[in-house]
């Protein structure tokens, strides 16, 4: 038994290993736990005196107490500052110049202690500048920049942005002419940064990006409008030539704090010149032939080394001709310099070879575009443009399917047309494209038919099992406006997912090539008698307005000789000489009953026990010659059950005999 219990000692010490490996993972909290915190520290910045580090302590929702210490590097004598509970902290440290520290936070909570984090930092007295930040614009070009900002040691933190100054518009205002429209406002700046330092929780968009070091930034990075999780990367960035002016100045402005939160705005402006074609960096295109599709196509492009940025960009022949010649009569000189002018975009940043899609709504199949490459180099230095001619693929039909009959069964109804479809074995699919008239007039067809997008748009397709339904009266073609031609075409898809030819349904049923004529509606006769003598009196007891803005009628209605009920119809637009016909096509009076309820627009407002009310009614405008205007109408129903439009009363205008 010894034995077996001296056996068994290293089997359970292992498990109790393995057990508490697997349990002792800090990272998840224990059911009803708090998760563990976490805690963030600012760059420390220099105070005003020279003598306190300055930094802001980040402790996370889950934090209970924190703990902090600062001392030169090297040594580890000081003891932890505890500070209770979560709230974000400025810390005030005594420092000497020249002197390297390490700060250490970490928080806590009943589960556990965080991650320590350390910043390493130091004040040197030739990094204690007259301003909070200094800034540097190299590399300037019609469409890049770099501006190099250098944060003193008494900056906390700074905002950085790009706005273009103005533009010469047209004095609305005065008489006409002339004059210089501001973009660039100070105050305006400084909104957009503290929105950037402490965006609106529910819709986190920052307008500028900014940093607590010193940075590099470029025409990408000028302009962040992104929200608060987007990284800088994704900065929205700006294009230095938006502007269509002969000279076009843009404010490079820094919203800097110091340690004390007292901010100052520098500014800088700068000319944007001309492109220039300077450069010597050359970059390639290349489209392979599988990525060429019928609105879309790919090209990769290869720039050399030197190349720190590029534009890329598709458009036309036509777009690029200017100076009134034609594409084909331009130098290359020309054509060059046209194509730098479309650089309407933000320049990408060159890290190496990439493939870029082109697709628009505007791309179609079997059309000559032109794709562009625009180098710039480390130095802002525009190289040598290229471009390339790609045509779009055009619509192959090299299908084995194929439609063998195809015939037109009675139409019984007007909104369904059937159509019975005989396909060959190579046909999975039939698309059928319908509609009014007697042809697709300058309709591609062979686009559509063949365009994806254009999927339960201009057409619908069909599997070979489902065309059966087709014939049936429930299940034809769905015909919006009967009575009128309607032009029907069709392509098959086979099983390897090529399409026939186009084919007209019509032509291919033996019954011409203008289309097919739809089944009428049926036009049910009103047996409804409107020979009624019913009788009532109507009275406008007054008029006034809402609070709303709404105009009112005070309606009094009394009933005549002969009368049952009296209905009441509510209608905008009304025009006296269309009420008669207006009235008697309601599908409440077209097919009336006595004995039903009426809703929406028509109510009763006299019945069998009612001989006299009075109502007041609301109108949201007077009547015009043109629009007519808003009318309550007046049916009586008479002792024989005949109908009769006895009166009705249109605000402006009047009743039907006093206006």
């Amino acid at each position: 038994m010894k034995n077996i219990f001296r056996t068994m000692l290293p089997i359970l010490a292992m498990a109790a290993c393995v057990w508490a490996s697997c349990s002792d993972d800090k990272d998840d909290p224990t059911p009803g736990k708090p998760a563990l915190p976490t805690i963030a520290v600012s760059e420390p910045a220099l105070s005003a005196d020279n003598a306190k580090a300055v930094v802001t302590v980040t402790p996370s929702e889950e934090t209970e107490k924190w703990y902090w210490k600062c001392e030169p590097k090297g040594q580890s004598a000081a003891a932890y500052t505890a500070v209770t509970g979560k709230d974000e902290t400025r810390l005030e440290i005594p420092v000497d110049m020249d002197v390297t520290y390490t700060l250490t936070v970490y928080a806590e909570n009943e589960t556990g202690k965080s991650k320590e984090v350390s910043k390493e930092f130091a004040f040197k007295s030739e990094d204690v500048m007259t301003e909070l930040v200094e800034f540097e614009v190299k590399n300037l070009s019609a469409f890049s920049v770099d501006v190099v900002v250098k944060k003193s040691a008494k900056c906390t933190k700074y905002v950085i942005g790009a706005i273009n100054k103005g533009y010469m518009g047209q004095d609305l205002e005065g008489d006409g002419g002339d004059k210089y429209v501001e973009i660039y406002k100070e105050e305006t700046f400084i909104e957009d940064a503290e929105i950037s330092l402490n965006p609106n929780a529910d819709y986190p968009m920052q307008p500028y990006n900014w940093s607590d070091v010193s940075a590099t930034f470029t025409e990408k990075t000028l302009v962040r409008a992104a929200l608060k999780d987007k990284d800088i990367s994704e900065s929205k960035g700006i294009i230095l030539r938006s502007l269509e002016a002969d000279e076009i100045q843009v404010i490079i402005a820094v919203y800097a704090l110091d340690a004390e939160g007292k901010a100052k705005v520098y500014t800088k402006e700068i000319t944007v010149p001309e492109p220039e074609l300077t450069g010597q960096v050359a970059v390639t295109i290349d489209v392979p032939k599988d990525k060429i599709k019928l609105k879309s196509f790919e090209a990769t492009f290869t720039a050399d080394e030197s190349c720190s940025r590029i534009h890329v960009g598709q458009s036309s022949a036509e777009l690029i001709a200017s100076g009134g010649k034609s594409f084909d009569n331009m130098t290359e000189d020309e054509i060059c310099a046209s194509i730098v002018r479309l650089g309407a975009e933000v320049p990408l940043a060159y890290t190496g070879p990439f493939s870029k899609e082109f697709a628009n709504k505007d791309m179609k199949p079997d059309t000559e575009f032109i794709v562009y490459a625009i180098p710039i180099d480390k130095e802002g230095k525009i190289g040598k443009v290229v471009y390339q001619k790609v045509k779009t693929a055009a619509p192959v039909f090299d299908g084995v399917g194929e439609i063998t009959a195809v015939d037109f069964p009675e139409q019984q109804t007007p909104e369904r047309l059937p159509v019975d479809i005989t396909v060959n074995d190579e046909v999975e699919f039939v698309r059928i494209l319908w509609d009014m008239g007697t042809g697709p007039g300058s309709l591609d067809l062979n686009w559509v038919m063949s365009d994806e997008d254009s999927r339960d748009v201009n057409w619908h397709e069909y599997a070979v099992a489902d065309l059966a339904s087709l014939k049936t009266d429930e299940g034809g073609l769905r015909i919006t406006s009967p009575g009128y031609d309607y032009y029907l075409r069709a392509v098959t898809v086979d099983k390897n997912g090529k399409l026939s030819e186009v084919i007209d349904l019509v032509e291919k049923a033996g019954k011409g090539t203008n289309g097919i004529k739809t089944k009428e509606e049926e036009v049910i006769q009103s047996t409804t008698d409107w020979t009624g003598t019913g009788a009532l009196t109507l009275s406008v007891e007054g008029t006034g307005t809402t609070d709303a803005g709404m105009y009112t009628a005070d309606l009094k209605v009394t009933k005549g000789s002969g009368t049952k009920k009296v209905y009441m119809i509510k209608q905008a637009d009304a025009k006296p000489n269309e009420i008669e016909d207006l009235v008697k096509e309601l599908s409440f009076f077209t097919d009336f009953d006595p004995d039903a309820e009426p809703t929406g627009a028509i109510s009763i407002v006299l019945d069998e026990n009612t001989s006299e009310t009075t109502t007041t009614e609301e109108f949201m405008d007077e009547y015009s010659a043109q629009w007519g205007g808003y009318a309550r109408i007046y049916v009586t129903l008479d002792n024989d059950g005949k109908l009769s439009i006895a009166d009705w009363y249109i605000y402006g205008y009047g009743t039907m005999n006093n206006h």
